[in-house]
């Protein structure tokens, strides 16, 4: 039931009467106004002519008038009709429209590597990718979530370089697995790079020594503080790394034998993989964030799949002598139209796709290509969805052309890069490898810190304090435009008066237990209609564009119009009902027409919060 849309296929057919425009060109430029009182709906009339001396007048089931004024065709809703309508079929899925062409789409989101806790850059991944998710399963589409491991990377080979001089220790019960990883990741980074460092300054110039003497002092300092969180493993790091000859060539030699599946690499990597994979996992729980399907690189290049990949790419006619290596040729390959189909601006430079290094092992790039094959054909997807940062912009568009060119147009047309900004943390710069960064679990702590101190002072309920915390996160997140950057401000987030997860949970509560005390079986003939006016008139309008918001939100896949929307609609009705009583109402007809407003407002909040995958509280 989308009486909005149906207004807009009423007025432009009336529209299109008076003005000689076709249809469906004036229903794709129907908009909503900036303001109540210029219409509830209307048209610019530059949008779709340049004869701007046309009268339009009408009306419709839906529609009370029609009006031009200016430049734009103004339409006003019957606001009685809209009401007896919505709440004559008023039901709990109330504006949770179906897609009329369900799909079968794969998002692949968070995918860290297994080195170290999710930091506050997954977070922002993790939410949009798990909220879109829930979006498109909620318009109808089957979706599957995946998260790629990738465990045969360089940095997986520092971390079992630096367990193996620790003879493969165990994680001690005391602390979060992954964030064990991620502290001896850093350890065994920082040595290496100082080791190496102080090998080169053997040879160096004057100049080059004063730089690298500056840069080894930076990370002394590092490797002095990541010390002080455990001498134990940093000294016997120290130690063993130092007087290796060639600890490069250690790494690599793992790095080959995983690769190669070597029975003993293999069950050494994957145990510590899945110590990683079971901190990601506490963590996400905590925002209710989980996968359908794990996939780890070593398996696509056990299984062949990409040796499969890189056989049809030596074959291609695309294929180059890049730097002493093999690889694709997209510039020359990929001409103007293909661009515009695949979504690459018609000037941008396109650098090979290096298919492997000059030793003959294969790079991440193809193993991307294999794995984007496996993406659809295991779930046979129409689409699939990589939510993955900006500055993975270039590699993207690679991967969709190399697609193209290696004879699979349609993967490379239904491959879509869902980009993200990264997230500001004032005052500090991260680096995994030398294990600053602010972890998720950080944060999700410090969020809970502020929260119940907030909701203590107000002396409220902590009793579903951890939905709290969860909303303050994800709405920080899914309200904020995926392509702009984000300042994390933890004051701001756990506001629970305005423009907040917090927030729109205490309006849904508020809602919610005003229905809670309602005593009367309500009959909708007794509702005054009359009453529909001022802001009691603009919540009805405003629950009758839900559907139209939660459809666009989920085809355009624009997770901050519903959280937008659903902030808006909490303003006003905390603004209505501070002003108006509800049950307090002694007129019967007034106060059964509150009511069904007030079961308006609880069901439209109830089904957009738990969309955006926060739980609607009944109480704060």
């Amino acid at each position: 039931m989308n009486i909005i849309r149906e207004a807009k296929k009423e007025a432009s057919q009336i529209i299109s009467k008076a003005i000689g425009i076709n249809e469906d060109i004036i229903l794709n430029n129907i908009e909503y106004p900036p303001k109540g009182d210029l219409g509830d709906l209307a048209l610019p009339l530059p949008s779709v002519t340049k004869n701007f001396n046309v009268n339009v007048t009408g009306k419709g089931y839906y529609i009370k008038n029609i009006e031009r004024s200016g430049v734009f065709i103004n339409i006003f809703l019957d606001e009685s009709k809209i009401f007896t309508t919505i709440f004559s079929n008023f039901d709990e899925k109330y504006g949770i429209e179906k897609s009329e062409n369900p799909k079968k789409i794969v998002v692949e989101h968070t995918s860290a590597n297994p080195i170290h806790p999710l930091h506050i850059g997954h977070l922002r991944n993790s939410i949009l990718g798990d909220t879109l998710v829930r979006l498109l399963r909620a318009r109808g589409h089957d979706v599957n979530s995946r998260f790629y491991v990738n465990d045969s990377g360089r940095q997986v080979a520092i971390l079992i370089y630096g367990l193996s001089k620790l003879n493969y220790p165990e994680p001690p019960s005391n602390i979060k697995k992954d964030e064990w990883l991620g502290l001896i990741y850093a350890m065994t980074n920082v040595i290496i790079e100082i080791k190496k460092i102080t090998d080169e300054l053997k040879n160096s110039g004057e100049n080059e020594y004063k730089e690298k003497i500056s840069k080894r002092d930076e990370l002394v300092a590092t490797a002095n503080e990541l010390r002080e969180r455990n001498q134990e493993y940093f000294d016997i790091l120290t130690e063993n790394i130092m007087k290796d000859i060639d600890p490069e060539k250690e790494i690599l030699e793992i790095i080959k034998k995983y690769e190669t599946g070597d029975a003993n690499t293999k069950v050494i990597v994957r145990k510590y993989v899945s110590y990683a994979i079971d901190g990601f996992l506490e963590s996400l729980d905590r925002l209710h964030i989980s996968f359908d399907v794990f996939d780890y690189e070593s398996d696509i290049l056990w299984s062949g799949e990409v040796k499969q990949i890189l056989n049809i790419a030596l074959d291609s006619p695309a294929k180059i002598n890049y730097k002493g290596t093999w690889a694709l040729d997209l510039q020359n390959f990929i001409d103007d139209k293909t661009r515009e189909e695949l979504n690459i601006p018609k000037d941008l430079e396109l650098p090979p796709l290096v298919l492997m290094r000059s030793d003959g092992t294969t790079l991440y790039t193809l193993r991307d290509v294999a794995y984007t094959f496996r993406k659809f054909s295991d779930f046979k997807a129409d689409i699939v969805i990589n939510v993955i940062a900006e500055q993975q912009y270039m590699p993207q568009i690679q991967l969709r052309a190399s697609l193209y060119i290696l004879g699979y147009p349609e993967y490379a047309r239904n491959l879509l890069h869902y980009s993200y900004g990264m997230v500001n943390l004032q005052g500090m710069r991260m680096s995994g490898r030398l294990g600053k960064y602010i972890s998720l679990d950080d944060i999700y702590d410090k969020v809970k810190e502020v929260v119940e101190t907030k909701i203590k002072e107000k002396k409220g309920n902590v009793e579903n304090l951890n939905e709290i915390v969860n909303s303050a996160i994800r709405y920080a997140i899914v309200s904020v435009s995926a392509n702009k950057p984000i300042s994390f401000n933890i004051s701001k987030i756990t506001n629970l008066e305005e423009n907040s997860g917090p927030y729109l949970q205490y309006t849904y509560a508020r809602a919610y237990n005003i229905l809670s005390k309602v005593n009367e079986k309500l009959d909708l003939s007794k509702a005054d209609l009359n009453e529909l006016s001022g802001d009691k008139r603009k919540i009805l309008i405003m629950i009758s564009k839900f559907p139209e918001i939660f459809g666009k939100a989920a085809d355009d896949m624009k997770p901050e119009i519903l959280a937008i929307y659903l902030r808006q609609f909490s303003d006003l009705f905390n603004s209505w009902y501070d002003k108006e009583r509800v049950l307090q109402e002694t007129d019967e007809n007034k106060r059964t027409t509150r009511i069904y407003l007030v079961k308006g407002v609880e069901g439209v909040l109830r089904n957009g919060l738990e969309i955006l995958g926060i739980t609607p509280l009944s109480r704060m």
